[in-house]
């Protein structure tokens, strides 16, 4: 049997609030809120400065600021550095460190009430010469958190207090935001003013960061509206010499159209200030997407771990036509499991050490477990979605072994159920136990892929044995668009240990460059590995890069927003020794699944372009070349 999730007739999975701690958001100390009874004086630290600031100068600034913004809405970092949880995450420095804890530390953060107060910031940031390193809200899981790129910068934290919905046109299917709004905020408003039903907004796995933030990081959810950065419309920023502007058609005073026509007239220029250090975006318009009608996950599994070529060549026409309806995701078996037990109950005094093979095999053995889990939903009215499903099933039961789940199949904590909340639209914090280390670090390797099976395993294969190498447990999902594949391998190590600090800031960068032999770059990064990162897209001589540099250094000559953000430094900091990773070799062995691949490259036939230079070519081998058109 096969129902709509959630029921129409029942409350199941969409209550109208979503439970969550009082302090629930970025702190400057979490330790505050999670060791109430612990003594805070005594981990106090001296500030770390601002480069080039001296302290009397970063006093005197400090106090301005104060008269500015108000005194209890600026906040010196001189606590105990403590990384939290996701519940509080710290704003005192990066929670998922690979170098020194306080290598990305902050000097503080000042928290404005509206856009006049972080044009009030910006001016203060260009006379004081103090860079300042914007967040929404600061989760970033895996990527650094609010930690600024630039140590010693001073943190504008947009969305303590700037967390309005300011707007929700149920017409136009819309919304327009403040950025501290999370999923959790706009999933409750809607509700609140009667239309949770109506109006749904895409929402990454985990609820409780910015809308505005995921998106103008490029983030992915798994609705039809799955590309967050596609959904927004309009926005207001403030550039970095404090001159506020809208883009689209908002830079029409009164405009009617304000979320409804992204383009406007003239160059679009809103992609300037997505993964980038040329504006503060203060508002945001985002398109809504309108009930469907009816929400039916399900889910196959795939037996084999090579599988994944067969599958992934499947979908890439289902995801062209638009027959696979949301954006879909492939799931490790291994790392599947991680929902239902912890580490040490899986593999008993094996602490310290990788999970190899062979215990991989047993413990999906153990579970009955497959290699490859594929979780997706079909969307509309019954009479439009269950023959559409039964579809589906007749294309990918056709991989041997496969096998086709519905929630009604499966048991009451299964993942499959945290699935259908995300394909619904409800916003909730999911489960994962395996992947429990504690003190844990997370690190995300987020390379784009082709939506082509032998592209997909070669990733999934050269990963794996960097992972194997430096000692780590290989977790992997890739979620399928309709032309690429974003792959999110996650790396989880001890940060208190330094040996494994240094390993996963290792197969990091050597992840990085084993990909980009292979033509695969990064999505989104750690700030730690943002200036490999970019390295890495060095076409002419890196000139996308040199263009960043210019509109940064034309648009902020002083080079106080967020310096270093993407590996995109202003003039001020450029070859000061603040880039990391840049011009040399982090391999210390070849990877011989990268040296395989190259080789079959090397010997495969040339790709077909279809393009004209090949027409002209054939045509030339044939003797039928057709004279020039004059």
């Amino acid at each position: 049997m096969t129902s709509a999730f959630p029921n129409p007739a029942s409350a199941e999975g969409r209550p109208r609030t979503i439970n969550r701690p009082t302090y629930f958001g970025s702190q400057m100390d979490p330790g505050v809120f999670l060791e109430p009874n612990s003594n805070r004086e005594e981990g106090k630290r001296e500030v770390k400065l601002p480069p080039g600031v001296d302290r009397s100068t970063f006093e005197e600034g400090i106090q301005k600021l104060r008269g500015l913004i108000g005194d209890e809405w600026v906040e010196l970092n001189d606590v105990p550095l403590h990384s939290g949880d996701y519940m509080a995450p710290p704003l005192s420095h990066d929670p998922y460190y690979m170098l020194d804890q306080d290598t990305f530390a902050s000097c503080g953060a000042v928290y404005p009430a509206d856009t006049e107060d972080v044009v009030k910031i910006v001016k203060w940031a260009n006379e004081f010469k103090v860079p300042l390193w914007p967040i929404s809200i600061g989760r970033n899981l895996g990527y650094g958190g609010s930690a600024p790129r630039l140590p010693g910068s001073l943190i504008v934290h947009l969305g303590r207090r700037m967390n309005k919905v300011l707007q929700v046109d149920p017409e136009n299917s819309s919304c327009f935001l403040e950025p501290g709004v999370s999923y959790f905020d706009l999933y409750e408003h809607l509700h609140k003013v009667g239309l949770g039903e109506q109006l749904w907004v895409d929402v990454p796995d985990l609820g409780g960061g910015s809308v505005i933030g995921n998106a103008l990081d490029r983030g992915v959810g798994y609705t039809p509206y799955g590309d967050h950065w596609a959904q927004h419309c309009g926005m207001e920023v403030v550039m970095p010499t404090g001159e506020i502007i809208r883009t689209g058609m908002m830079a029409m005073p009164d405009s009617g159209c304000s979320q409804a026509f992204n383009y406007g007239f003239g160059p679009q220029i809103d992609g300037m200030f997505t993964q980038a250090n040329l504006g503060i975006v203060t508002k945001m318009g985002m398109w809504l997407m309108p009930s469907p009608g009816g929400c039916y996950p399900f889910m196959f599994t795939f037996p084999e771990h090579s599988d994944l070529v067969q599958l992934v060549d499947l979908m890439r026409p289902l995801m062209l036509n638009r027959q696979l309806h949301n954006i879909p995701g492939l799931r490790l078996g291994i790392y599947d499991c991680a929902t239902y037990t912890t580490r040490a109950e899986a593999f008993p005094g094996m602490e310290g050490k990788p999970i190899t093979p062979e215990m991989e095999r047993e413990m999906l053995k153990k579970r009955g477990a497959a290699a490859w889990y594929f979780y997706a939903a079909v969307y509309g009215p019954e009479s439009h979605a269950l023959p559409h499903l039964e579809f589906l099933k007749s294309v990918f039961l056709q991989v041997p072994g496969a096998k086709y789940y519905t929630r009604d199949d499966v048991p009451a904590n299964h993942y499959l159920h945290d699935r259908a909340k995300v394909f619904r639209w409800n916003p909730h914090l999911p489960r994962t136990r395996l992947a429990e280390l504690d003190p844990h670090g997370t690190l995300f390797f987020s390379p784009i892929s082709p939506v082509v099976g032998k592209d997909a395993l070669a990733q999934v294969e050269m990963c794996k044995y960097r992972f194997d190498e430096y000692g780590f447990d290989f977790f992997d999902v890739l979620y399928v668009g309709p032309r690429e594949v974003h792959n999110i391998v996650i790396l989880l190590f001890d940060k208190t240990n330094p040996e494994q600090r240094r390993k996963a800031m290792k197969c990091m960068q050597v992840m990085i460059e084993d990909a980009a032999k292979l033509g695969y770059g990064e999505y989104r990064t750690h700030i730690a590995l943002q200036d490999l990162v970019m390295s890495t897209y060095n076409y002419n001589d890196s000139s996308l890069l040199r263009l960043h540099e210019k509109m940064k250094d034309d648009l902020d000559p002083n080079g106080i927003l967020a310096p270093g953000r993407s590996g995109v430094w202003p003039s001020k900091y450029r070859n000061s020794g603040f880039q990391i990773g840049l011009n040399e070799v982090h391999a210390e062995t070849p990877n011989p699944v990268l040296e395989r691949l190259l080789a079959e490259r090397a010997k495969a036939p040339r790709k077909r372009t279809y393009g004209t230079d090949e027409v002209v070519e054939s045509q030339r081998a044939r003797g039928t070349q057709t004279p020039p058109r004059l």
